[in-house]
């Protein structure tokens, strides 16, 4: 089961937030942008216990509710993100914080993931798809038996995150979509933005997986 939290707002602009895990069970986080308690107040009231928070990339609408959720626990949540990406966590001009006025600081414990490293964490087997444009240390998360991929900014339904912010690189961005292209076509697509979709209609419709002299 995967419940989608969306505060794309004029209040609070935030990345998509995930939780994966079944009813009662426990769970896992993809990206925690949103400090809005509804997330905690879920997680409390739907789950034994959060086992992780995976996050996609380090910027800062996808971090920034990270500190506060994990000091609503008494007990410790892992943090799991690309090495690549580790600056960006406090660093204001490289989470783009700087760009709304803010500085923003997630001062925390992390596991550094890499490309292609299996991790199990609450029953779930999950791949990490190392896919550096958006950011060096972007990342998607595959979820191979829920057919579930969750792709931060790398992948977006009908299009892409942006390649011109100081921690992008842009001369990756090809070999990154063509490594999410080359996957399972009828993966379900959960972007960090907009709505879901699935890998088969993006390949069809997507004018960024349409790769020249193919």
């Amino acid at each position: 089961m995967v419940k989608i939290f969306n505060f794309e707002t004029a209040n609070e602009f935030a990345a998509n937030t995930y939780i994966i895990g079944k009813i009662g069970s426990e769970c896992l986080i993809i990206d925690l942008g949103s400090t809005d308690k509804k997330i905690y107040e879920y997680v409390n009231s739907h789950h034994s216990k959060c086992c992780g928070i995976l996050l996609t990339h380090g910027h800062f609408d996808h971090i920034r509710g990270v500190p506060s959720f994990l000091k609503s626990f008494k007990y410790d949540i892992p943090v799991y993100i690309h090495q690549e990406d580790v600056p960006l966590l406090t660093d204001p001009l490289l989470n783009a914080s700087i760009t709304i006025g803010n500085q923003i600081k997630v001062n925390v414990p992390v596991n550094k993931v890499e490309d292609k490293e299996e991790l199990i964490i609450a029953k779930h087997k999950i791949q990490v798809i190392h896919t550096p444009f958006h950011t060096k240390g972007s990342v998607c998360y595959l979820f191979e038996e829920e057919n579930a991929l969750f792709t931060g900014d790398s992948l977006f339904k009908g299009s892409i995150g942006r390649t011109d912010l100081p921690s992008s690189k842009p001369s990756l961005m090809e070999s990154s979509l063509k490594k999410i292209a080359s996957l399972n076509p009828f993966l379900g697509v959960f972007p960090g933005h907009g709505d879901i979709t699935n890998l088969e209609r993006e390949k069809e419709n997507n004018p960024y997986l349409v790769f020249e002299n193919e």
